[in-house]
């Protein structure tokens, strides 16, 4: 791997006086964040759905720590969701419900976003791989929310969704980007114009080179893999060669096209490739999962041959729900990404917390929400904030096995703009308002998308089988009520 270092920033400087003058030490946990894309429901080793998956580092992590199943992101689409966990509000607040959109995050309230507060707490934070808020915001170093901005101390990896797994030197980035929206890859503020690797393994890296051995500071480290998401047949030639997987092209558009023909040309070839019935699909996509896996495995021995897994909490998670057109197998959950059944937001999320999160448990009673990692997380830690900063609650009570939080209490909402649903207790409403543009996200993206008005018993139908609106017209209009004060809630700061 050939890329530039960049030298010791003033940034990190800065942060390193303030920490000292703080004078926080080790007493403080470590905190390892890790985030992968896509990654289906059913798609983890100790889960026992599918014969065919191999994850024994995050089996190990669920052996080690609690399994919550029922884990939720905000959104089951991924820039929406990255917004919501890293600021533990509503990304409705900021106006964003869907790709793009929205008045983004002001400068005042970047300045509270998770890592913000971990780092004026005096704590080393990074964030490694891919950083996608709505509409790509923060994209320049210049802007308020590009990573450096939102409390990150350092910064390697790459702006937006679509990231390609193999190719990352600026000439092979130009090569690819026109509509695979392909950013470059940052070093801190810098793009790195030579490099050629694999971002699972070379994020990797990055991140035990950031994490490095015992130190009088914590650390706040958010790794955040591209895999699994699409185009995963993006493997190095030697993984595939060790799979019996063939290779994969990549679309390069014929000189001297416009616009116009461009997208036409692309939007035949994605068509083609975004498909759940290519032979290879699920052979590709376990390779990237497993080769994510190992990565995993590489982040957790650093922690144990350094002696700093019994001081540091890992949280494994997804952005979003399995995306079942590539690939992704969401198991008996009803849906995938880009929409509001569970297999669409239900996020399987591992916590391991030694002497404070029971090892080996699986917690199928909590309702947890991305929402809730930044308060529990500063509880954890000690950090005091705000008792109005955060839309979820701390958790800590909860995952220490001590006591449970009744399924009653819990009320979650989403909000895709042309679909919206919530939860309460048991109950799940979804209602679709914009039957045109869900038809039409369901024949690009090769799936079911309900239309209507779907009420749910998550706790006698799980797999959201029955739907049961014309039985209780009283629950319905409860939850309608429920959603529509939240909406008005959110819409108030979005239009700040």
């Amino acid at each position: 791997m050939n890329m530039r270092k960049s030298s010791l920033s003033i940034r990190i400087i800065f942060s390193t006086l303030c920490a000292l003058a703080i004078g926080h030490g080790t007493e403080r946990p470590n905190i390892l964040f890790i985030v992968s894309d896509d990654q289906g429901y059913a798609d983890f080793g100790f889960q026992g759905m599918r014969t065919d998956v191999q994850t024994p580092h995050l089996d190990r992590l669920a052996s080690e720590g609690t399994f919550l199943t029922q884990a939720y992101a905000t959104s089951a689409i991924c820039s929406p969701s990255r917004m919501g966990f890293t600021s533990g509000r509503y990304q409705a607040r900021f106006g964003a419900f869907h790709y793009g959109g929205g008045r983004g995050m002001s400068k005042e309230e970047v300045t509270q976003t998770l890592p913000a507060r971990l780092q004026r707490a005096g704590y080393r934070t990074a964030h490694i791989g891919k950083h996608h808020f709505v509409g790509n915001r923060g994209s320049e170093p210049e802007d308020h929310a590009f990573p450096l901005g939102l409390g990150y101390d350092r910064f390697f990896g790459a702006i937006g969704g679509r990231i390609h797994y193999l190719y990352h030197s600026e000439a092979k980035r130009r090569q690819y980007s026109d509509r695979m929206a392909m950013g470059p890859t940052w070093d801190d503020d810098q793009i790195v114009e030579e490099w050629e690797g694999f971002t699972t393994d070379d994020w990797t890296d990055e991140a035990i080179e950031f994490i490095g051995g015992p130190s009088e500071r914590p650390f706040f480290l958010q790794v955040a893999y591209n895999a699994v998401h699409n185009f995963a047949w993006q493997l190095p030639p030697k993984e595939l060669e060790k799979r019996g997987l063939p290779s994969f092209d990549d679309l390069e558009y014929p000189e001297g096209l416009t616009k116009s023909e461009a997208t036409k040309v692309y939007n035949e070839w994605y068509d083609g490739v975004h498909r759940h019935s290519l032979p290879e699909g699920r052979g590709w996509y376990l390779a990237q999962l497993e080769l994510m896996d190992a990565a995993v495995g590489r982040l957790l021995d650093h922690l144990k041959r350094n002696s700093m897994e019994e001081n540091t909490i890992v949280i494994y998670t997804i952005d979003n729900g399995g995306c079942t057109s590539d690939w992704a197998e969401n198991g008996p959950l009803q849906g995938s990404k880009y929409h509001l059944f569970e297999g669409g937001t239900r996020t399987p999320t591992l916590i391991r917390y030694p002497n404070h999160v029971p090892e080996g448990l699986v917690n199928d009673e909590l309702i947890f929400s991305h929402l809730d990692i930044a308060p529990t997380l500063l509880d954890w830690c000690g950090i005091a904030y705000e008792t109005s900063a955060f839309d979820g609650v701390a958790q800590t009570a909860p995952l220490s096995g001590k006591s449970t939080k009744p399924n009653s209490d819990r009320i979650l909402h989403w909000d895709l703009g042309f679909q919206w649903s919530v939860r309460s207790g048991d109950w799940k409403l979804i209602v679709t308002e914009d039957a045109e543009r869900a038809a039409n996200l369901a024949k690009k993206e090769a799936l079911y998308v309900a239309q209507g008005v779907h009420l749910y018993n998550l706790s006698e139908d799980p797999g959201e089988t029955r739907n049961v609106s014309g039985q209780y017209p009283e629950v319905v209009k409860r939850l309608r009520d429920l959603h529509e004060d939240w909406r008005s809630m959110v819409d108030a700061d979005a239009r700040r």
